[in-house]
């Protein structure tokens, strides 16, 4: 017998019977662009700006069939600046997501680690940021939809039950634990698709949690006290936000609509900030999209009207850009602040801009 042939056939039958059993996926989003903002901190300036379209990102996923419709998965995402090289999130190696878990074709999912919470994953198709990008969330993205985290979380996704999903995730956090910075926490949610319709509702509730009210709201007074137009932290009690959005498909043209409710409570008092959103977006032809989208949001006497409009080219499957144009009108005493940049010296802030992306 030859065994260099034996031994090379058993190393092929081996190596083919791991890949049909388990796979590794590398992946990535890369967003860089130039935008111009009229006022940021009562001075115009041209930004070289990245992760506004979408997050940059670095990552792996991968999957392992261990039969009877049960696979183990895991999923290891960066965020990263292409500017600066620097690392996103705080400076964690894996800031967007880091995982493991089992997935069931019958009983569904279940993840343990660093995740997205469920104002993100539900109701984010649903919001003009969606199409146009992170300048347009809700005012400071108080609501968490454009993309927030839940640390040390158990995370179960149920079946699709004939379009019918459910999602339930709870954080063991503590304010001990290192880099954490926020209580324990819970998010839900429930959706369904059929055809052309789609609905969702999501929750999240955080106890001790940290806000930036004078940079991120732009407003000088918040839960009856004073605050400076700066990051100062306020940590409140409890925070919960909920939101409902729905959206309808006529082929080439669609709508979305979006309403979130955010509550803050310390021991003494309660805020509440309310934000209602809508989008329509249009394929012109298949390599070009145009959208366009408003969002309202009020608290106490605070008010905030946000326009945003964005025109996308496809040069590929992979690779496109795009010309996007965020205003925002405050009133009430608040400044404007688009999401991300530092606030305007004034009720009024736009960002226009333009924009690549590309997807490996």
């Amino acid at each position: 017998m030859d065994w260099k042939t034996f031994g090379g056939g058993l190393a092929f039958t081996l190596s083919a019977f791991a890949h049909a059993q388990s796979s590794v996926t590398l992946y990535g989003v890369i967003d860089d662009g130039l935008t111009y903002v009229n006022n940021q901190q009562g001075h115009s300036v041209y930004r070289m700006d990245d992760s506004i379209s979408q997050g940059d990102r670095f990552g792996l996923r991968g999957a392992e069939d261990l039969g009877g419709r049960l696979k183990a998965i895991f999923n290891l995402e960066n965020g990263f600046n292409p500017n600066t090289g620097a690392l996103r999130q705080g400076g964690l190696e894996f800031g967007r997501q880091a995982y493991v878990g089992l997935q069931s074709d019958a009983y569904g999912t279940l993840r343990l680690g660093r995740t997205y919470d469920q104002m993100t994953t539900t109701l984010i198709q649903y919001h003009p940021g969606y199409w146009s990008g992170i300048y347009a969330f809700n005012i400071g993205d108080n609501d968490r939809i454009s993309g927030n985290w839940l640390n040390n979380a158990i995370s179960y996704t149920s079946p699709n039950l004939r379009g019918l999903t459910f999602n339930a995730q709870y954080s063991l956090n503590s304010l001990g634990a290192p880099s954490n910075g926020y209580g324990p926490a819970y998010s839900l949610s429930a959706s369904y698709a059929n055809g052309p319709f789609s609905i969702g509702a999501a929750t999240t509730s955080i106890h001790d949690y940290a806000v930036t009210p004078g940079s991120s709201l732009g407003v000088a007074n918040f839960l009856g006290a004073a605050v400076d137009f700066s990051s100062q932290t306020v940590v409140v009690n409890r925070y919960r936000t909920a939101g409902i959005g729905a959206s309808y498909s006529f082929g080439t043209f669609g709508v979305s609509g979006l309403y979130s409710n955010t509550r803050y409570e310390t021991a003494t008092n309660a805020q509440t900030l309310q934000s209602i959103d809508a989008v329509a977006h249009y394929s012109v032809r298949p390599d070009i999209v145009i959208a366009g989208g408003y969002d309202y949001s009020r608290m106490s006497g605070y008010r905030w009207n946000e326009f945003s409009a964005v025109v996308d080219y496809l040069l590929s499957k992979r690779t496109d850009v795009y010309v996007t144009a965020n205003y925002d009108k405050a009133s009430g005493g608040a400044r404007a602040v688009l999401v991300t940049l530092p606030s305007s010296s004034t009720e009024k802030q736009l960002a226009l801009r333009i924009g690549i992306r590309h997807k490996f």
